[in-house]
């Protein structure tokens, strides 16, 4: 064994300079801050080569760096350092090879310009033995330059880096393996752990890491990759919908074009079918016409003759002066009876005027105070036909006539303002009959510029997903005591209506409110910004808003920064108290002015849940009211319309120009009786009687004639015109018959692949049809497919909306621009989709790759290395027994993680030819990849410490000790430990690492090694016991045991070692003292 001798301590803490011998075991002993620690970190300080351990034990932590070991650190603010200036230490360990009887030193100079300012080299030195001259020039320990410069040739190595150093140690203590400088420092801070996992942690399996920086960035760029690609099916989802839709369009359209062409045709095909039918009907009527013709020449031939014969009886009958004087008498008669007939016509008007005015009379009878005039009137309109004075009634129609003008314009001004009234009221009606619908909802009405403002930023928020919407004020405040309601509402007035958003939102909503404003479509809305308000957390006690509360914090620091200064007064005799108050009455005290808030402003509310109540409860009785009044209204204009018809004064219009009818038709009947006198004497003559009678017999038959011709001239106009008729409407069918024909030629032109299919069709339907039936069958089709076609118009466009919503795409959402949609269509088919499917691929590659050689294959590498050691630490435990039991560590799989312990341990190389993400290790680990690429794939602080643990392969195994016993059974430490004393559940540990050592220093390749294991504060929870047995186990083992303890430890630790010394100090320097039997020597 290789074996540490002597220790020389310059400038060391508050070791000035002292040399320190050890054995095969040394108990270290002193009070605290004496120094065991200190002279433990001195020997690890050199055989670790590192500085990161320094006082693990001593419940520092840590603290403690080189610059407090060489500078002597007090702890003291006005002196924190006992030496000062530039400082060189020298820490030197000598060991004796027994097997070659041979010393070496290792040790280490360290230079100190200044605190936090210090330089190390480190040597080997062989055949060499502790010695002051090789460390002092006269008094002054020497630097690192005057040390290497004297020691030229005793030094073999020199080391000016950790790594040179490390690997110089591990050479000359038996070129042992890197695990000795993990396992000094652990054996120097092991503490009593109850819990195994923490034990095989600390001490048995080192941190390793694993970079997954690599694999993350892979996996988040795989992910962001697959998120695009499904964001580019979903777009093409989206535009291959609107492409269904428009090849319905486009199939609907095809059959509108073939239907236009039968009804077209159908048309043309009727009008020739007509125009055939009026030929012939044509043919017929001119037959008729000639005929009509040929009896009309007939009967005027006739005419003629009975003519002659009648001349000729009037020439005989001129030359009688009786019968000269008979005939303008008998002309006479009727010309006055004519005229009577038009004045007996006359006179039935004029009693329809009359019939009409009575009624009209009745009517106005039933006012109060309607004047005299209508009521003689009325009476003279009575006995009208039995005869009345004529000229004393055309007075009183002039009387009515005047009265009624004058009322008829004071009833027309008054149905006037009646009906502006009801106007107006209406209106208000419908506006509160919208209210109430709002308020029934759920909704407040706000001014019209407050609404368009809102909706305006509430839009804008949807398009560009900004959330939450913006809000009313009022909307968020709740009312705590409402006796001040009124004070809150009229305060705040218009201010209630203010629109409130996010901080972080402001600038957009202002944008779109600025918007409006160029637009000069919003006034005096008001946008609160909620950016600078934090200080108005707190309502002010006693101000106005101490009874104002809402859950949106944001307009609770609005309210408590625009109410926090109104105070509340009970009486308005308090109110010159503050700059500004109120009172429960709303009487205002503001700007050393008081002023009464005007009730209209407050009576309806805003604020609160009960707002909408109050607001639906005086909408409706506000609502009740005018319904009754425009109710009342209504019955007064009805009646007044009533009124206004008989105060019409056409009827006495009309009477006034008729009236002389009555006086003219009895002159006129007058004179008819004496005329018929005169015939009736005339009469008297016989002669005359006989020619007359003759006379009279002839002109009856020319009558008749005449009446036969002039109806056989209507018959021959009326055929003549039918004809005339019917050649205009066969002329009119021809030219449309030409334009339907030359219109569906046209159609067929555009339509020359589908023409024969159309015309078989076509001559298919008609067959057995008429082309009535057909063209009513054929409408029904179109008019059907038109609606089909519109409806997926609208769904087109939809989708199109959608679309444009969506990925914020530019074409118009219309049929016009669905080029542009199908041209996107193309592209991301053709192009993007491709392209990203390479790219989503590729990245795949790369995190698959990522996640088989930096991931799986360190931990599993890790973790089959973890298990190799387990089995060389077993391996020493094998031969070591302590109290007749023997110690194995046992490992398994992780309960919590088993699954990823299976996926880790699986020989995913031998699928090299699979993808890791879809092939059978896929398939056999799928939940376990997919949670561990999703805690990848995200960045946040929890996250991180899981994925810590996640690259740990430590977490992957669970971890106990089997305690075998000399009967031939055993038991677990993990359920044995509950039952047992604090000392003996640590025992497995000190032989766990004692076998570490064992192990270490056992498997090392040049020839002897050192045995080195130091403990500090060892044995805190044993018993004397129990610490006798485990030094007793240890002095067995190929070990030098330095260990470090409290005094109250001696009595247990000494006897089972070979030297115990005692670190004492008088507060300036530390020295070391040998201990035997209770004495220092």
């Amino acid at each position: 064994m290789k074996k540490l001798m002597r220790v020389k301590l310059i400038n060391w803490h508050r070791f000035t300079d002292a040399i320190i011998d050890f054995e095969k075991s040394t108990l270290i002993s002193g009070e605290n801050g004496a120094g065991k620690s200190t002279l433990l970190d001195a020997i690890q300080f050199v055989i670790t080569c590192s500085t990161n351990y320094f006082n693990k034990a001593a419940h520092e932590n840590g603290k403690r760096k080189l610059t407090g070991y060489v500078r002597c650190k007090t702890g003291r603010e006005n002196k924190p350092y006992e030496r000062m200036g530039e400082i060189s230490a020298h820490v030197a360990l000598e060991f004796y090879e027994e097997d070659k009887d041979n010393y070496f030193i290792i040790g280490a100079v360290i230079d100190s310009a200044s605190e936090g300012q210090e330089k190390t080299a480190r040597y080997l030195m062989n055949g060499v033995r502790l010695e002051d001259s090789l460390f002092y020039n006269g008094k002054t320990p020497k630097s690192i330059s005057q040390f290497r410069t004297n020691h030229a040739k005793k030094i073999r190595q020199w080391c000016t880096t950790d790594k040179d150093a490390k690997q110089m140690v591990k050479n000359r203590l038996g070129r042992i393996e890197d695990k000795f400088f993990r396992l000094i420092p652990k054996a120097l801070a092991f503490r009593p752990i109850n819990d195994i996992k923490d034990f095989v942690y600390s001490y048995v399996l080192d941190e390793k890491e694993v970079n997954i920086d690599i694999l993350r960035e892979n996996v988040r760029t795989y992910q962001d990759l697959q998120k695009t690609l499904e964001n580019i099916k979903i777009r093409l989802g989206r535009l291959e919908k609107v492409e269904r839709f428009h090849k319905m369009i486009m199939d609907a359209a095809a059959k509108d074009s073939m239907y236009e062409y039968f009804l077209e045709r159908a048309q043309a095909d009727k009008l020739s079918e007509m125009i055939e039918e009026l030929e012939n009907t044509l043919i017929h009527e001119e037959i008729r016409l000639n005929e009509c013709n040929g009896k009309v020449i007939e009967l005027k031939k006739e005419k003629a003759e009975r003519q002659k014969i009648r001349d000729d009886l009037y020439t005989e009958l001129a030359s009688d002066k009786a019968f000269i004087a008979r005939d303008e008498q008998e002309k006479k008669l009727k010309a006055l009876e004519l005229r009577k007939e038009e004045l007996q016509t006359e006179k039935a008007d004029l009693f329809k005027s009359i019939q009409q005015a009575k009624a009209e009379c009745n009517k106005l009878m039933q006012v109060s105070d309607v004047n005299e005039c209508v009521k003689v009137y009325a009476s003279q309109l009575e006995h009208i036909e039995k005869g009345i004075d004529i000229g004393e009634f055309k007075d009183t129609l002039a009387d009515v006539i005047s009265y009624k003008e004058e009322m008829s314009i004071k009833v027309s001004k008054r149905l006037f303002q009646l009906e502006n009234d009801m106007r107006k009221k209406a209106s208000e009606r419908q506006e509160l009959e919208f209210r109430v619908e709002n308020l029934k909802k759920k909704k407040l009405s706000y001014p019209s510029d407050v609404t368009r403002v809102t909706e305006a930023i509430r839009e804008e928020f949807h398009r560009i997903g900004r959330k939450p919407e913006p809000r009313i004020l009022c909307e968020l405040l709740e009312i705590t005591d409402d006796t001040w309601r009124n004070a809150v509402e009229g305060y705040l007035n218009t201010q209630r209506f203010y629109i409130l958003v996010e901080p972080d939102n402001f600038d957009i909503a202002l944008g779109t409110y600025d918007k409006l404003r160029k637009e000069k479509k919003a006034f005096g809305v008001g946008l609160i910004n909620t950016q600078k308000l934090s200080e108005y957390d707190k309502a002010p006690e006693g101000s106005l808003a101490a009874v104002v509360t809402s859950k949106n914090k944001y307009a609770k620091r609005y309210i408590n920064m625009i109410l926090g200064k109104v105070m509340m007064c009970n009486h308005y005799s308090e109110l010159k108290n503050h700059k500004t108050a109120i009172t429960r009455e709303c009487m205002r005290y503001q700007n050393h002015v008081a002023s009464a808030i005007k009730p209209e402003i407050f009576e309806t509310p805003y604020i609160g849940k009960n707002a909408i109540r109050v607001q639906l409860e005086q909408a409706n009785l506000q609502l009740s009211e005018i319904k009754r009044e425009l109710d009342y209204q209504k019955k007064i204009t009805d009646n007044l319309e009533e009124l206004k018809r008989p105060l019409s004064w056409e009827t006495e219009t009309d009477i006034k120009y008729r009236v002389n009818v009555l006086t003219e038709l009895k002159r006129l009947s007058e004179k008819i009786e004496k005329c018929r006198k005169n015939i009736e004497t005339l009469d008297k003559n016989s002669g005359m009687i006989m020619k007359r009678i003759q006379l009279s017999q002839l002109e009856e038959i020319l009558m008749e004639l005449d009446a036969e011709i002039s109806k056989c001239d209507r018959r021959c106009g009326q055929i003549q015109n039918s004809m005339i008729d019917k050649t205009a409407d066969k002329q009119r069918k021809e030219a449309e018959y030409a334009e339907k024909k030359s219109y569906y030629l046209m159609l067929a032109s555009k339509e020359e692949h589908s023409l024969i299919l159309w015309n078989t069709e076509y001559e298919k339907q008609t067959k057995d049809k008429g082309f009535e039936q057909f063209y009513d069958n054929f409408a029904r089709r179109r008019k059907a497919n038109q609606t089909t076609m519109d409806n997926n118009t609208k769904s087109m466009e939809k989708s199109m909306v959608e679309y444009k919503t969506a990925h914020s795409f530019g074409a118009a959402a219309t049929l016009e621009g669905y080029p542009e949609f199908e041209a996107e269509l193309i592209k991301l088919k053709n192009s993007e989709l491709l392209s990203y499917e390479e790219k989503v691929e590729n990245a795949r590659k790369s995190a698959e790759e990522e996640f088989r050689e930096q991931f799986l294959a360190k931990l599993q590498e890790n973790m089959k290395n973890a298990q190799t050691e387990f089995k060389e630490l077993n391996k020493a435990l094998k031969d070591i027994s302590f109290s007749s039991e023997k110690y194995e560590f046992s490992f398994m799989p992780s309960k919590r993680y088993r699954h990823y312990y299976e996926m880790i341990m699986d020989d995913f190389n031998a699928m090299q030819g699979e993808s890791i993400f879809s092939g059978l290790f896929h398939e056999n680990h799928k939940e376990v990849i997919d949670e561990l690429f999703e805690r990848l794939a995200l960045d946040n602080d929890n996250n991180v410490k899981a994925l810590d643990e996640f690259t740990d392969y430590r977490t992957y195994m669970d971890y106990d000790i089997r305690i075998a016993h000399s009967d031939g059974n055993y038991s677990l430490y993990s359920k044995v430990c509950e039952e047992k004393s604090g000392g003996e559940t640590q025992t497995p540990f000190y032989v766990t690492v004692a076998a570490s050592f064992v192990q270490l220093y056992r498997n090392g390749i040049g020839g002897e090694t050192a045995g080195l294991v130091m403990f500090d504060e060892a044995f805190n929870n044993m018993d004397d016991e129990r610490i006798g047995g485990v030094l007793e186990f240890l002095r067995r083992l190929p070990l030098q045991i330095i260990i470090a303890a409290p005094p109250d430890k001696i009595q247990y630790i000494s006897p089972g070692v070979e030297q115990t010394l005692l670190v004492m100090t008088d507060e300036k320097v530390s020295f070391v003292e040998k201990y035997y039997n209770g004495s220092i020597r």
